[in-house]
Order: C-alpha cells, then structure tokens, then sequence
C-alpha cells in the first residue's frame, strides 16, 4: 500500500514567469507554490520516490500511488494512519465504486492528514475497471455523481477533493465535459484531465484541445495531464490551454529533476540544465537503496530494476546495465552493478543526459 498506519541554466523568457504569476493554483483553501504536480502512478510515486523527489523539490503537491477504499477499509485495530509530514503538501487517491465506501475511505485520509483526496477516474488496467473502479467510472456517470457528492459531504469542508479522469472510456464515449460539470456540481475543488480515453491506454497523442474545453467549460481549476515530459513543453500546454497547473507522469519515471526543473522555468523563465550523468547514476543508487530499505530485499532489487532502466535511458552503455541489473537478485550485486557503471563514467562527458 505505499504509506503505512504510524508511518510518520540558460534560455527561456519572461512570458513563462508572467504566466506562473498571472495562474497561482489554488485548490478550495490550499494555495500552492508551483503550478507542477507530480501525478499518482503505480508501482513509482511511492515513498522512497516521494522522499527523494522532495530532495530537490520542496514546493510542488506530489501525489501518492492510488489506494484501494475498500483495501483501506480492511485496515482495522491498526495504529492511525498517519501521513509523513516531511512530504506535505502531498495528494492521495482513491479508487472505488461504492459511494459509502469512497466517503469513509475519504475520512481515514483526511485524519491522517493529506493536503488533497483525488478520485481515480483515468486508471485503464483491467484488473481495475472491469469491478466499475477507475476509468470504468466513466461508463456509470450517476454513481460517479453519487460517490462525488459523499465525498464531498464527508471530508469537504476540511480536505478539498479532486479528480483525475480521462476523455472518456473510447472515442465514441469521449464524456469529458458532461464528467466535468457533474465534478463541479458536487463541489470538487479540482480537475485533472489526461487527455486520451482509456481505450487509448498510453499510446497516441495526448488531446490537449480537449483539456482546454474543459478549462474553459468548469470554473474550478484545471490541471492538464499527458506528454509533458520537459520544461519548454509545460510552459506551451499552460499557455495554450488555459489550465492552471500541468501534472507530471510518466516523464518523471527516472527523473525525479523533471518536476523542479519545469517549476523553476514557470517562475523564473530561465531552463535549468539536465543534471550531468554522474548524478543520474548516484541519485539512481541512492533510490534502489531507498526501496531496499523500505521493501526488503527481495521486493526492492526486483522494483529497482525498471527505476535503474529509467534513469539510464540513453546513456552510453545502458542496454548492457540494464542486462546485469536484470539478473540480479541481492542488494550487493545491485550495487557492485551500478558501482561499477558509475567508475566507467570518468570517460563520459558529464553533460550526456538521458
């Protein structure tokens, strides 16, 4: 479940700096720092993620990996759940289908102390919509207004609520603006709209037109999702659309720079630079060791697999790591792999990037 109970450069212009301040995000009371947003992902916004994004970003809302209602509701006779206070402000997902369930799942988390609760409207695996849960919500717009409206009733008035949703469940169903007025009429504090449907998966193009009408047809902020993965990208989107924030996925999958770095743009106009490989390879080592620790052995050398892959995409040598990295089976072959990668990085040009 991720968060356990008792767990405590150059170039650029003056136009994105004038767009951050002209669209200071604010979701129901809680005003943020940074129009960025890194998005709820499964199987990477977890903990040791979290914590090591919040090394070089103290200022965005970050979201956790999606929690079950009804998983969360099994917790009982546990210590009270608690949110690490180090990663505030912090956002954490529900997805569910039943109205009574999504509200006390919603107050467990409210008392736990999370900054926002966001429902899972957009999660496409089947293992989840085939029970009505996540995209599959789309389908079933009068029980989405039923569960919106006891979500709202039960945690409302002390955590805002959003949403995460897609375009629709296939292009013959793309009920994006019907699915946004009904979140507004329930008292939502705030959309996120990943522009494809969940027929699409992840594959094509993200449809930020389609992003746009819903920021144009809803008066709570907007927050747009889908092919954003740097800086010069995010400032476009926000200026094109008229969103008030962009939220980050899979871009930041080996990147944990991505998010400050697009912040920093959108405040400042200036493009911070990539950081060198070395850095890559250290802040790569740091986080296997970070999921080690916070997963066992076993579980965190297996999860470290695909983060090693992410951070050394296109660097000299990588496919070869990733081999070795692959066949690994206890911490101190991970680490003597990534060690001896990062010796032979004395021979590449610190400025490679991924």
């Amino acid at each position: 479940m991720g968060i356990r109970p008792g767990a405590t450069g150059s170039g650029g212009g003056g136009q994105s700096a004038a767009l951050y301040n002209d669209r200071m995000l604010k979701i129901g009371p809680l005003a943020l720092e940074s129009q960025v947003i890194l998005a709820p992902m499964c199987g990477v916004s977890d903990l040791p993620y979290l914590r090591l994004l919040r090394r070089f970003d103290p200022r965005s809302l970050v979201f956790h990996e999606m929690f079950s209602a009804v998983g969360l509701l099994h917790w009982k006779n546990q210590p009270r759940f608690e949110v690490p206070q180090d990663l505030r402000p912090i956002g954490l997902q529900l997805f569910g289908h039943d109205p009574g369930a999504m509200a006390e799942a919603a107050i467990v988390l409210a008392e736990g102390g999370c900054d926002v609760i966001d429902v899972n409207l957009g999660c496409p695996v089947p293992k989840v919509a085939k029970n009505c849960d996540g995209s599959a919500l789309l389908k079933d717009t009068p029980r989405l207004s039923r569960i919106l409206d006891a979500m709202v009733r039960a945690v409302g008035d002390r955590v805002p609520v959003s949403i995460k949703m897609r375009l629709g469940w296939d292009d013959e169903q793309r009920n994006y603006l019907e699915v946004a007025r009904i979140a507004e009429a329930a008292g939502v504090s705030m959309i996120t709209v990943h522009g494809r449907t969940r027929s699409q998966m992840y594959a094509g193009t993200a449809d930020w037109g389609a992003i746009a009408q819903v920021a144009a047809a809803v008066r709570v902020p907007v927050v747009g999702n889908g092919d954003v993965c740097d800086p010069l990208t995010a400032a476009r989107r926000l200026r094109e659309s008229g969103c008030s924030g962009v939220m980050i996925g899979r871009g930041a999958q080996g990147n944990p720079w991505l998010v400050p770095r697009i912040d920093q743009y959108l405040r400042t106009g200036r493009l911070p630079p990539e950081p060198p490989a070395a850095e890559r390879l250290q802040v790569a080592r740091d986080h296997c060791r970070m999921l080690i620790e916070e997963k066992g052995e076993r579980a965190g050398v297996a999860e470290s697999r695909k983060h090693v892959a992410w951070y050394t995409r296109g660097l000299p040598g990588s496919a070869e790591l990733r081999h070795v990295v692959n066949s690994t089976r206890t911490a101190a072959e991970l680490y003597l792999a990534l060690d001896a990668y990062l010796d032979n990085l004395s021979a590449i040009d610190a400025n490679v990037v991924a």
